[in-house]
């Protein structure tokens, strides 16, 4: 599934922003469909979803490599949020490592991708319920400290809908 949905992907992708030799991490699946992430040959970054069937195929790649540029201080940067059946997102740690991620303080599964920016700023995935709103708390180690940093989800709260706090 992941192989085919990356296929149609790729078929549909400008030579301008076709993968650089780091190729493409998936970062999600659901269902029949999956979300890439990768950086280009001139280092824009950029994310991608498509159906394992050939439908439904989105695409984003930033304008300049700059758009994402690495942070002076220490910092979690929310790069990519997408709702399928479950919400998906993808966050990348400037100058810090993220060691967990959290809803209520209950742990979410967190998923290490490949690097970007020349191997200075990690990739995460962590998913939730589609209809969750809120935020999580992002658990990080700096300078030899443990911090916590909070990413808003795609939605805010809702009543009836489940919160992350």
């Amino acid at each position: 599934m992941i192989a085919a949905a990356k296929s149609h992907l790729l078929a549909q992708l400008s030579t301008r922003d076709l993968p650089g030799p780091a190729g493409m991490s998936t970062a999600a699946t659901d269902r029949q469909a999956a979300l890439f992430l990768w950086e280009t040959v001139d280092g824009r970054f950029c994310d991608g979803s498509a159906m394992a069937n050939g439908g439904a195929i989105t695409t984003t790649c930033t304008a300049a490599p700059g758009d994402t540029a690495f942070s002076s201080h220490p910092t979690v940067i929310r790069l990519v949020s997408i709702a399928m059946i479950r919400q998906h997102h993808v966050i990348g740690a400037d100058r810090e490592t993220v060691l967990s991620v959290t809803c209520n303080g209950t742990p979410l599964a967190l998923r290490w991708l490949a690097s970007v920016l020349h191997g200075r700023r990690p990739l995460y995935a962590f998913d939730l319920p589609a209809q969750t709103g809120g935020r999580v708390t992002v658990t990080v180690s700096r300078a030899h400290t443990i911090a916590t940093e909070h990413v808003n989800l795609i939605w805010k709260v809702a009543k009836g809908r489940p919160t992350c706090r």
